[in-house]
């Protein structure tokens, strides 16, 4: 093999350290070659390894009940859903190139996670977003919102999966630093699942997909960790937005399992051929030798090299018994999809690069592949000693008119109705979905067998995090859960996705550990597996000469079971003098609220009340009375207070309401409060007394609020206005402001 003569500094280029290129050499036995040093650097950044992260990601419960396939197994995860089935998903960010390239941005991180997906041998059924952006009074944030919209209605479209639900927020932390996390949620046979694996002496590996381009092999190897616009640079935007090759990967897939023709299957992502192969063979202990002369390529002058390391989209790894050569090249050649040979599986546990008959790499697959034992650190951290204020409700100016106080909270983009956003997206891919005629707290995803349905939602509040990431931390997990019981469901198992500043900056570190301690006992508690998820560094902005970090951001995608779609439950209120009732307690407590920033202008408070015992068993409670059908409509407390929720309950079917408040409780905190472990039910008449002999046996605290209304919303005898009048403000306000009119 040809040695070219490495020295610390070209470690140094390659962002690794004098220790890391000393562990390096203590490895192989000898100085890497430039070609091997830079895959080191590659396969040991942040991004491949998460060398910055592990220590605090074991603390996650990974192992459940149904748990198929755990977090780090794959490139998803699975839990066991019945009947033979299985739920496989998982939560990607996106958020750098969406800073970048926001249209382009969005469309290829939904592409990018609905491969691994599909890739696992998954049916995509839908898909969910988080999106965070700036301070919405900045043209910027307008700018960014539409074009990320946009950007994820493109894929929605041309992939043929609808998006059905998410959550949207604006703030100052996000300025020029906008969060695109992307749940997609699949189903398989529990006997199709294929594993992203290279075994079996002698097997063929073959990529499959897109040529080869030059997208990513000009930056550094810590460029995802950092910022990237994913080596877009130069190529039209018809081609970087066509989605007919995920397409045809994905029916190539369904007939190489179909046909029991593959070993197993790898997409190819951030880190190219290299970190592909590599985690193909580590997970089969096997060593792999390759050449890259047969790869199809875009750009004929391409070196090893970079063809090793190109970032282009569309493509996967099949590994198959070389009897099955000629019938996967035909295969692919009918879905109109390129075919190279790319090497074989070994038993020397090696990756080896060999082409034209000399090896330009040789390194031991354990070292690279699944975070190949990159060294792992654990950076200094603090946690941030700010005084956040405590929103003692006494202490604040109680509004003099209430009415225009939600006048003032409807300008709110975090409270009004994101229905204009759903309209951008397909209305034709969710003609029968049973969220849109009937909203839930929760998206409902029908499965076609059996008539049950998954249950998913995406939940954290950026308003509990900035004071108390790890309490705000355990109310995004609690939130989430509480979503898809309300719903009807029962929660199964969750995705993360970690979004924080630098691991390099004590504080915004303490925000990442604290926040992963949140999680983790919050999942405990719920006895929630999480079996797939990611982590999003270097998200930060500068302010007067100073970076600073995103508001901590460890958002929940969770998926639940629903035994029966048709039985789901829905928040909307449906029949006039129903009785409206308040399961749990109300509290005098503004913290954390959308009413303080809003109103007091107090932009960080401590989160709001939240005791975990009771919301485990309020969840209990309320699951409870959804079984047995006492109720005829349940939503739960959150943004905005119960005034808020009430108005989400009015709005679909035009009831309105007429509800006494607490004399205990202030006002304001009683309508704009957003304490947890609350929920709203609605009861028919002649369910009424079953009702209440039900909360009085499980000695769960609840209060009659009042009734639905034909149309009118009232408050202690005062009139807040009509539904039908308050819809048009709480429906149109998002569409004005994307359109710039004055608001």
């Amino acid at each position: 093999m040809s040695m070219q003569e490495t020295t610390i500094y070209d470690a140094e280029v390659f962002n690794l350290t004098s220790e890391e290129f000393e562990q390096i050499q203590h490895i192989l036995g000898r100085k890497p070659n430039h070609l091997e040093l830079e895959i080191f650097s590659i396969l040991w950044s942040e991004h491949a390894s998460y060398k910055n992260s592990l220590k605090w990601l074991e603390l996650l419960p990974k192992k459940g009940d149904g748990v198929v396939v755990e977090a780090g197994k794959e490139s998803a995860g699975a839990i066991d859903i019945g009947d033979g089935q299985v739920c496989v998903f998982k939560v990607e960010s996106h958020n750098h190139p969406c800073a970048v390239q926001p249209r382009l941005g969005a469309s290829t991180g939904l592409r990018v996670v609905t491969r691994d997906i599909f890739a696992m041998g998954a049916k995509p059924l839908a898909f969910l977003n988080s999106l965070r952006f700036g301070n919405g009074e900045r043209d910027t944030a307008r700018w960014l919102f539409e074009e990320v919209v946009t950007g994820l209605a493109d894929f929605e479209k041309g992939f043929g999966v609808p998006v059905v639900g998410g959550e949207t927020f604006f703030c100052d932390a996000f300025n020029s630093s906008p969060i695109v996390n992307n749940m997609v949620v699949g189903v398989a046979p529990k006997d199709d699942l294929i594993s992203a694996v290279a075994k079996g002496v002698g097997n063929l590996i073959a990529i499959i997909g897109v040529e080869t381009g030059n997208e990513g092999i000009d930056g550094d190897a810590f460029n995802s960790d950092i910022i990237s616009d994913n080596g877009t640079k130069g190529l039209a935007l018809d081609y970087l937005r066509n989605v007919d090759v995920e397409k045809a990967l994905f029916k190539v897939i369904q007939k190489l399992i179909a046909d029991k023709m593959a070993v197993g299957i790898q997409p190819i992502g951030a880190q190219g051929i290299v970190g592909a192969v590599t985690e193909m063979a580590a997970r089969g202990k096997s060593g792999v030798k390759i050449s890259t002369k047969e790869v199809p390529l875009r750009d004929a002058a391409l070196s090893p090299r970079d063809i090793l390391v190109s970032e282009t989209w569309g493509r996967m790894l099949v590994c198959f018994a070389p009897e099955h050569l000629t019938e996967i090249k035909k295969l692919a050649k009918e879905n109109d999809v390129h075919f190279g040979l790319l090497g074989e599986v070994t038993a020397d546990g090696l990756f080896t690069l060999n082409n034209n008959g000399a090896v330009q790499v040789s390194l031991p697959v354990e070292y690279l592949g699944l975070g190949g034992k990159a060294p792992v650190y654990e950076p200094l951290f603090e946690l941030d000693g700010a005084q956040a204020v405590d929103c003692d409700v006494d202490t604040l100016p109680e509004p003099d008119h209430y009415p225009a106080t939600v006048k003032t909270m409807m300008s709110s983009l975090n409270l009004v109705s994101k229905k204009w956003l759903s309209r951008k997206f397909s209305k034709s891919l969710r003609a029968e979905d049973l969220s849109t005629k009937y909203p839930s707290d929760a998206s409902i995803i029908e499965v076609v067998e059996n008539g049950k349905a998954l249950v998913a939602t995406m939940d954290c509040n950026p308003g509990y995090m900035n004071a108390d990431p790890y309490k705000g931390a355990q109310i995004a997990v609690a939130e989430a859960a509480r979503n898809i019981v309300c719903a009807g469901g029962k929660p199964l198992a969750v995705s993360d996705c970690l979004n924080f500043g630098s691991p390099n900056d004590p504080k915004a570190y303490g925000a990442f550990v604290a926040s992963v301690k949140g999680v983790a006992e919050a999942c405990r508690l719920f006895k929630l597996p999480v079996i797939s998820g990611n982590v999003s560094f270097y998200n930060q902005r500068s302010v007067d000469g100073q970076i600073i970090p995103v508001t901590p951001s460890p958002i929940i995608g969770m998926v639940g079971l629903l035994k029966d779609a048709k039985h789901h439950t829905t928040l909307s209120f449906r029949h006039k003098g129903d009785m409206i009732f308040l399961v749990g307690r109300s509290r005098n407590d503004v913290n954390g609220s959308e009413y303080v920033r809003k109103v007091h202008r107090i932009n960080s408070s401590l989160p709001p009340y939240y005791d975990a015992a009771e919301e485990q068993e309020m969840q209990q409670v309320v699951s409870g009375m959804i079984d047995k059908g006492l109720v005829r409509s349940v939503h739960d407390v959150s943004n905005g207070g119960l005034f808020f929720s009430l108005l989400e309950c009015a709005i679909p079917l035009e009831f309105g309401f007429d509800i006494t408040t607490d004399a205990e409780i202030r006002k304001d905190a009683f309508l704009f409060g957003e304490s947890q472990s609350r929920v709203i039910v609605s009861v028919s008449a002649e369910k009424q007394d079953l009702f209440v002999d039900y909360m009085v046996e499980q000695e769960f605290p609840f209060s009659i609020l009042g009734h639905v209304t034909k149309g009118e919303l009232r408050i202690d005898d005062e009139s807040y206005g009509f539904v039908e009048d308050l819809k048009k403000s709480f429906e149109n306000h998002l569409k004005d402001w994307v359109e710039g009119k004055k608001i």
